[in-house]
């Protein structure tokens, strides 16, 4: 088909000519949009890189497509159609191959101006009949030397026949090299990929294949293989190869397959869940947290939409905010869902829209806050039991920050001082309420809670009315991350039992006062009765009367002594044991005692403490073996006694030790009341008497053992038996 490239021509291929030429031809406008078309061109097989798309498609982004494939030839053609535009050629042409599944063709395209030189028209003819034409040869050589694909012809046992300077450049072996190569030498035969095209190639006559070809530098570089078979004009069987280097495509597979798979780090490394949404609220892609979160398999969130794992009762909530972020392009929502196994879990949910390929779609992001709303409503439950007990204490409570200034008051606070709560809060608490003799007491209280310390004391403050309202405070630092962030302050009102202490110490000295009296009297009125019986002995010649009313008046007076001591100390608890020994050895009938037989008394007693129930019967049950002693050693002779007290874990031990020998037996034989007042005295106080050893000549000793008590009054006993 000839056509004029002088002057642009006016065609329109609406006529029945056009539709019964065989070429392909096509009319596309300065951007590539495809005007109008043949027959022919509409009905070619599009399988192949450079396609006949149909009208209204643009021709360049076709071409486009292929360029990004590897396909040089693509690349002509645009820069050829771009050139006519400019007019910068009046034509141009080119012969190129098209690869499909089950032959190769050859084409010619031929591009001129048209229409006023605003379109172009496009002529693609089939050559490949032309190729084993004697004619054709020079143009066949012509292409096999200019083609950018490298070509090999092989014979039937693969030996290379010849190679065009594409395929030496490709592969680094010069054409005289190549043809000394097998197809062996080229690309591994055993390739199991490359056997089975060889199976392919004998039932349709080609195959196409992506393989590995060998390089002279020894390298493999990724290629695009095509072969079919032909005879020449002897006869022979021959295979044109066709390939091409396709190692930018493959780095651009390898690149595009690393950037999803970073994506998809990227996307499941996601702390919390992703999923895009489409404008009819259909899942489209999604993270693996997604399906780990919810419990659906991959083909199940295919099938489902956004809304179908929202709780019921918050579907219309998140079809509102959907359709918020469509229009306005983002929204936020917390929202309810329940996972495949029926657990309901809040999501925090961000959304943000974008277009692609002119659809709207929604990326978002969740965060799982079950755990925080759990958290959330425990602080909130604990929150509102604080300040219920903050409200209704039975004990005043200020909040006050760093500064001393109060935050907030209770009612009892109210109660207590009189000021209302708004006119206590935001003022200083120590001035608010410290009388000034006790502001650098308040001061240093406050100092020492903002350190961590929690106080407590008793003092004094005021109330609205100046009054003075003794109080019982409590300083407690509230912590946050080892910072003290604020300060309670609690008040107990305790005028009342300061009222009540008052009584009470004022009842309590009247009663000390009565008891000191009691004890005088009953030492008064016992010295009396020592006194009786002194006129009693005076007047008896009796001596066994005397010696009974001697041991009464030693009673008396040791009993009379224990009363001497209580009114000197005047506590009840805490008798000094060791003071009560030296009032018992001053009085008359020791001393007569210890002047009329040459008697020697040693007291070593630190400070030991006793009280009423354990002093009187032990100073009796002292003076009765002091008694025993005296009447069962020898008189006429200096006696030494040794009396030592002492306190080992609350166990008192007492012992007394004669110098003299004395008859253990008889002693403890003797029926005198000494002997059944030592007997009845150890088992008042629970103890353990070690008598002399019989069979010493020398010292004796008597000692006394027994467990140290704390002082129980009537009261106490009443109560320790109920």
């Amino acid at each position: 088909m000839s056509m004029n490239t002088t002057n642009p021509v006016n065609l329109d291929l609406s006529s029945n000519l056009a539709d019964n030429l065989s070429a392909h031809i096509a009319i596309i406008n300065d951007e590539g949009i495809i005007i109008d078309t043949n027959a022919a061109w509409s009905a070619f097989d599009q399988n192949c890189q450079i396609a006949r798309p149909e009208t209204d498609s643009n021709y360049f982004k076709m071409l486009q497509q292929a360029v990004e494939m590897g396909n040089d030839y693509a690349l002509k053609l645009i820069l050829g159609i771009k050139k006519v535009f400019r007019g910068e050629q009046e034509a141009f042409s080119l012969t190129y191959p098209v690869l499909k599944t089950e032959e190769s063709l050859w084409f010619k395209v031929t591009i001129q101006s048209c229409n006023e030189k605003e379109q172009v028209i496009i002529i693609q003819e089939d050559v490949s009949s032309s190729i084993d034409d004697q004619k054709g040869k020079d143009r066949y050589q012509m292409q096999f030397e200019q083609s950018m694909d490298g070509i090999l012809i092989t014979d039937a046992q693969g030996q290379v026949v010849d190679a065009n300077p594409a395929a030496s450049r490709i592969l680094g072996w010069s054409v005289e090299e190549l043809k000394n190569c097998t197809r062996s030498d080229i690309m591994d035969v055993q390739d199991p990929k490359y056997r089975q095209a060889l199976e392919d190639r004998k039932k349709s006559g080609t195959y196409q294949l992506d393989m590995n070809l060998n390089c002279e530098s020894g390298n493999q570089i990724p290629a695009e293989v095509s072969s079919r078979f032909f005879r020449n004009k002897s006869g022979n069987l021959r295979a044109v190869v066709s390939f091409r280097d396709i190692s930018l495509r493959k780095q651009a597979e390898r690149n595009l397959g690393k950037t999803k798979q970073f994506t998809e780090s990227a996307l499941n490394s996601i702390p919390g869940i992703f999923f895009v949404l489409n404008r009819d609220e259909q899942l489209v892609r999604w993270n693996s947290n997604m399906i780990d979160s919810l419990g659906y398999k991959e083909e199940e969130l295919a099938d489902i939409t956004e809304l179908d794992f929202i709780v019921d009762d918050q579907r219309e909530k998140m079809h509102s905010k959907i359709k918020e972020c469509l229009e306005n392009g983002k929204t936020s929502v917390e929202i309810k869902v329940h996972t495949k196994d029926g657990t309901i879990k809040d999501f925090a949910i961000q959304a943000n829209r974008f277009k692609e390929d002119d659809k709207l779609y929604l990326v978002c992001t969740g965060i799982d806050i079950t755990k925080a709303k759990q958290v959330e409503h425990e602080n909130r439950k604990n929150e509102l039991m604080l300040q219920q007990l903050f409200d209704n204490s039975p004990v005043g409570i200020a909040i006050v920050d760093n500064e001393n200034k109060i935050q907030r008051v209770n009612d009892n606070f109210e109660e207590i001082f009189g000021y209302s709560k708004e006119e206590a809060e935001k003022q200083d608490i120590n001035k608010l309420l410290a009388p000034e003799d006790k502001i650098e007491e308040a001061e240093a209280l406050s100092m020492a809670t903002r350190s961590g310390e929690s106080l407590k004391a008793e003092t004094i403050r005021t109330d609205k009315n100046d009054e003075e309202v003794p109080v019982l405070i409590g300083s407690v630092p509230v912590e946050l991350k080892d910072e003290i962030i604020a300060i309670y302050g609690l008040y107990v009102d305790i005028s009342q039992q300061h009222h009540y202490q008052q009584e009470i110490k004022k009842s309590l000295n009247e009663k000390e006062t009565i008891l000191a009296e009691l004890h005088h009297r009953v030492k008064n009125n016992l010295a009396l009765i020592a006194g009786m019986i002194d006129l009693q002995l005076f007047e008896s010649e009796d001596g066994h009367h005397q010696k009974e009313l001697t041991d009464i008046k030693k009673r008396i007076q040791t009993i009379a002594s224990i009363h001497e001591v209580l009114y000197e100390n005047g506590n009840l608890s805490n008798i000094p044991f060791n003071i009560f020994l030296d009032h018992i050895m001053k009085t008359d009938a020791i001393q007569e005692h210890i002047d009329s037989n040459d008697t020697v008394i040693n007291i070593d007693s630190p400070e030991i403490s006793l009280d009423i129930n354990q002093s009187i019967p032990c100073g009796l049950f002292l003076n009765e073996i002091l008694s025993l002693i005296f009447e069962f050693t020898d008189s006429s002779s200096k006696n030494v006694l040794d009396i030592r007290l002492r306190e080992y874990d609350k166990q008192i031990h007492l012992a007394v030790e004669t110098d003299h020998p004395m008859n253990t037996e008889a002693i403890k034989n003797h029926q005198s009341l000494h002997r059944i007042l030592v007997d009845t005295l150890v088992d008042q106080l629970n103890g353990t008497l070690l008598w002399p050893n019989s069979e010493q000549d020398d010292n004796q000793k008597f000692e006394f053992i027994f467990t140290k008590k704390k002082y129980q009054g009537p009261a106490q006993e009443i109560i320790g038996k109920n």
